[in-house]
């Protein structure tokens, strides 16, 4: 008989990485997929997601990389999305 594993999923609304992020290391250990909306970071802060959790891999994307060409960024930042899977899933699908 095969082990079996059921699949731990969570969605998170960060609000921002200074925010959230000690929520979200928590939902990265107990979660094999976490998906992440509203990080905030600019494409090159996007480190910063995928150094946060060291058994995941992360897939991010920035929202804020049309307004950061155009000049300064006025207001608070905002956007972005990011999916967090762990390292054993990924290996799976090689």
């Amino acid at each position: 008989m095969a082990d079996t594993h059921n699949l731990t999923i969570a969605t998170y609304n960060l609000h921002g990485l200074n925010q959230g992020g000690s929520m979200l290391k928590s939902l990265c250990r107990v979660k094999d997929v976490v998906f992440l909306q509203e990080h905030c970071q600019a494409s090159f802060e996007l480190n910063r997601l995928y150094n946060l959790c060291n058994d995941s891999i992360c897939f991010a994307s920035s929202a804020m990389d049309d307004v950061i060409s155009k000049g300064c960024l006025y207001g608070r930042p905002f956007g972005g999305i990011a999916v967090f899977v762990k390292k054993f899933l990924a290996m799976l699908l090689n």
